[in-house]
């Protein structure tokens, strides 16, 4: 500063602003913080690699972590710059810095990289946790975004975010062999010898797996932070139910034995009107869970020498012939195997069945007949496992036929109480008309023939063997008859039946012959003993087989009857 001339008054003769000299106070004390400033960088050299760098504090970045990518070369700039951002506060707005200041703009993941990978940078210091975010550490700097821009899906993040917890992924399908890559259907199953016979037969139809899309996790927003944008997901179109699969046979059908055997890899349904006729000598194998249901006429005829056969395919079983209303089904020399994987392995409803010559073995399930008129003759029925009811489970609502003429029922596991053969009459006013001879009826926990009707019943049942189980003959009903049965009952073979918990009865080993809850006439039988039955009022001297209070018996027969099978 020049010095001023004095006037006499003792005022200097020129005066300096006063915005002068404060002008010059503030560079000197710029110039001196200046100072300071390198001296301390100096005495004080920058942060190592190890020492964090400060989150910012502007507030339009809270929650998002910063790269520390800091190097040794870094104190000398910051100390540099010191001057002019002190000497900036008196401004209203602070200019951003470029090209290194303490406080880098935002950028990206890959600018991050970018810079970290030309400046030669090897580690990736450890950053603070910020409010509303996670901080990653490793050779790959986390990206920095700003808060109105959407999060973007990062390959590899667990749950597609970055910076988010993993979420829970959405549920999904299984896909199907063909979805898979390098996947391709398995070949239906095929016969080995062709089967042009089956009319309108088309390979297995596959039913299309359609797989879920997969739901997108929903970040969860920081401090600060809006909540971003999810990828949406494009779902396929679901295709229309698809109905099971079944092969419809019309018209007159032959399955001849040069095209056996045949091989029924679906349900089979032969249509009303339809004939399947089925020549000595095939075997027809059905795979597991199979049915074949007749709704027209099947014939399957063989000979003593060449039985048609209804196998299983697998050892696994496959369900059962079921005819519908209307139905014919005539089974002459044939053997039904493996099936019955429902409980029931034959079934009539409103038809007609005829067994004849009929082998019925290792089934898992039994013979029901509904409305229909059965007719079974010299046929076996041994070795079945059978859930629930009798071997041959017949009944009527309106009146029938049940023929059963040489037959061998028995040695099939049953529920205990069960009988190899029961007849329903549930009508009150229709009877049912029996011809039932000559049969070998072995019982095991239960009688060996019951017959529960409400309704009249006549024929006649002679000539039978009923043995073993507790009970022979079991007559049951709700309705009194009068004046009786029409039903003839002679010459059948009652023995060996197991005795009751009853001192007279275990004495002498008098098992039960003949229980009825209504007047039956049954004279002229055998009880298993010459002297006669036993009945404790009427025939107390006889070792027989016992019977009832209201059946009829003397007179008795003194042998076995010729006519009667022996087991």
């Amino acid at each position: 500063m020049e010095p001023n001339d004095t006037q006499p008054s003792g005022q200097p003769g020129r005066t300096v602003t006063i915005q002068l000299a404060r002008d010059t106070l503030i560079l000197i004390a710029a110039l001196a913080f200046l100072a300071i400033a390198i001296v301390l960088a100096v005495i004080f050299p920058g942060p190592s690699s190890g020492t964090p760098t400060p989150v910012s504090s502007n507030p339009t970045q809270a929650g998002t972590a910063q790269p520390a990518t800091t190097q040794q070369a870094s104190a000398p700039t910051n100390a540099a710059t010191a001057g002019p951002t002190a000497a900036s506060a008196g401004n209203a707005t602070a200019q951003p810095q470029q090209g290194g200041g303490s406080y880098p703009a935002p950028q990206t993941a890959t600018e991050s990289q970018a810079e970290t990978a030309g400046e030669g940078e090897t580690e990736q210091l450890p950053q603070a946790p910020a409010t509303g975010g996670t901080t990653r550490t490793g050779a790959t700097a986390i990206p920095t975004f700003s808060p109105s821009r959407p999060t973007q899906l990062l390959e590899g993040t667990p749950g597609g975010f970055a910076g988010q917890p993993p979420a829970y992924p959405g549920p999904s399908t299984p896909t199907s062999q063909a979805d898979e890559p390098g996947q391709t259907e398995p070949p239906p199953l095929v016969s080995s010898q062709p089967t042009s016979s089956i009319a309108q037969q088309t390979a297995p139809t596959i039913i299309p797996t359609v797989q879920q899309p997969r739901s997108q996790p929903t970040s969860q927003a920081g401090s600060g932070d809006s909540a971003p944008t999810a990828r949406p997901a494009t779902p396929k179109p679901t295709p229309a139910p698809t109905a099971p699969p079944v092969d419809t046979l019309r018209g007159t059908i032959r399955w001849t034995l040069a095209k056996s055997p045949i091989l029924l890899r679906r349900d089979q349904v032969l249509a009303a009107g339809a004939t399947l006729i089925i020549e000595p000598g095939v075997e027809v194998r059905i795979a597991p869970g199979v049915s074949f249901f007749v709704e027209g006429t099947l014939y399957a005829i063989g000979n003593p020498d060449q039985h048609v056969r209804f196998v299983g395919s697998t050892p696994q079983r496959w369900e059962g012939l079921y005819g519908r209303p209307g139905s014919n089904i005539t089974l002459e020399h044939a053997e039904i195997r493996g099936g019955g994987n429902g409980g029931t392995v034959l079934l009539s409803e409103g038809g007609n069945l005829v067994l004849r010559n009929v082998h019925v073995n290792d089934n898992g399930g039994h013979i029901q007949v509904s409305d229909s008129r059965l007719e079974v003759r010299d046929s076996e029925i041994a070795g079945n496992d059978m859930p629930y009811g009798s071997a041959i489970e017949a009944s009527y609502a309106s009146g029938g036929f049940v023929i059963l003429t040489g037959n061998r029922i028995g040695g099939n596991r049953m529920q205990a109480g069960t009988a190899p053969v029961r007849i329903s009459n549930q009508s009150g006013i229709d009877t049912v008309n029996l011809d039932i001879q000559g049969n070998l009826l072995l019982g095991s926990v239960g009688p060996d023939l019951e017959i529960v009707s409400n309704g009249q019943l006549q024929g006649g049942l002679t000539c039978n063997a009923l043995i073993g189980g507790t009970n022979g003959l079991s007559l049951r009903g709700e309705t009194s008859q009068l004046p009786g049965f029409a039903l003839n009952v002679r010459d059948n073979a009652i023995e060996s039946h197991t005795p009751p918990i009853i001192p007279e009865y275990l004495k002498y080993g008098i098992g039960r012959g003949a229980t009825s809850e209504m007047a039956l006439d049954m004279r002229g039988n055998w009880w298993g003993n010459p002297l006669g039955p036993y009945e404790p009022d009427r025939h107390a001297d006889g070792r027989g087989e016992a019977v009832g209070d209201n059946i009829e018996f003397d007179p008795w027969l003194t042998a076995r009857p010729a006519c009667a099978p022996s087991q």
